[in-house]
């Protein structure tokens, strides 16, 4: 369709014979996205060997990205190549290198459906107009949370989108029973959630003696303050992510199986279940007309976190000649 242009690159050995498998996932979702809406975009798709060497070519904001991440390690992103989207690339890792372990058939399906979904869900905020505007000066703690919130609500979303899809296509048979839609749970098993687990601590007490360090001279304001709200943006992808296993497997939100550790109880559950209160209540991926008001429930659920920063005792203000001003209590 041309309302959806593609063009495919393969860069830096990568794996040969996948042409074919991104044209067709390509026309399927150019349906999908015409039904809701999605405005005219050129997408380029990048096949690569080597996911950082690419991201930094294609990136002009891009060019010290690095894979790793909290939970593991990119291998697909999604590339807004001019501000409204209308313009994007996807990179995704498909190596043939003999020291990693190459993505099966199934895997490569979910990467790729859930870099789309990136790709839709980036068009129609920019149409909708709820994309946050650029600015010189540093964010306030409001602003960098309605970001964090709806990046967090995006990765839950892109891969529902793709485990929805994935089930209409392929079907999984288990002995004695019958056959059942594939899910993204399937896929990532409980790596998501095990990951999860393994954070609860970093984060409380780990946050509060975060805190106390700075109070006690250990460490500086700015690392104390970038530690905490990066640490927040990372920590609510990974919730996001293992949330979608439990959403995709039939169980109860992620969530209710740790209340009992104070970093769900008093930061990480009043800071993501706002957020997942929204995402329950609205389509997958919302049509052009519903977007902006579904886009901004999501972002105005950032107060949230912002009041998890304040229990902290860390706020931040602009002065009157915008500087951020961040206070410790």
């Amino acid at each position: 369709m041309t309302a959806y242009a593609l063009t495919v690159l393969e860069e830096h050995g990568a794996r040969p014979g996948l042409v074919e498998a991104i044209e067709g996932v390509h026309s399927m979702i150019s349906v999908l996205a015409a039904e809701s809406g999605v405005p005219e975009m050129a997408l380029t798709v990048v096949l690569t060997g080597d996911i950082t060497a690419s991201i930094r070519a294609h990136s002009e904001i891009e060019r010290d990205f690095t894979p790793e991440r909290t939970g593991g390690i990119v291998m697909g992103k999604t590339i807004s190549l001019v501000r409204d989207f209308s313009k994007t690339a996807i990179v995704l890792d498909v190596g043939t290198s003999a020291d990693e372990e190459e993505l099966d058939q199934v895997e490569m399906l979910h990467l790729v459906l859930h870099e789309y979904g990136h790709a839709l869900i980036g068009r129609l905020r920019a149409a909708a107009g709820t994309r946050p505007p650029k600015t010189d000066r540093s964010k306030t703690p409001e602003e960098v949370a309605r970001i964090w919130a709806y990046e967090a609500a995006d990765e839950f979303r892109c891969d529902m989108f793709s485990s929805t899809l994935m089930g209409k296509l392929i079907s999984v048979t288990q002995e004695g029973t019958e056959p059942r839609p594939l899910t993204f749970a399937d896929i990532v098993g409980e790596g998501y959630s095990e990951t999860f687990a393994g954070h609860l601590d970093q984060v409380h007490p780990g946050w509060p003696g975060l805190v106390y360090a700075y109070q006690t001279h250990q460490i500086g304001l700015d690392q104390m303050y970038d530690t905490l709200l990066l640490g927040t943006g990372a920590i609510l992808k990974l919730i996001a992510h293992a949330d979608a296993v439990s959403e995709a497997s039939g169980n109860a939100p992620l969530l209710t199986g740790y209340s009992d550790h104070p970093a769900v109880s008093e930061l990480l559950g009043p800071s993501w279940e706002p957020i997942r209160r929204v995402l329950d209540s609205s389509p997958l991926l919302p049509t052009l007309a519903e977007f902006a008001a579904v886009d901004q429930a999501i972002q105005d659920a950032g107060r949230h976190i912002v009041d998890m920063w304040a229990s902290l005792g860390v706020t931040a203000s602009l002065t009157d000649d915008e500087q951020l001003y961040v206070s410790v209590a």
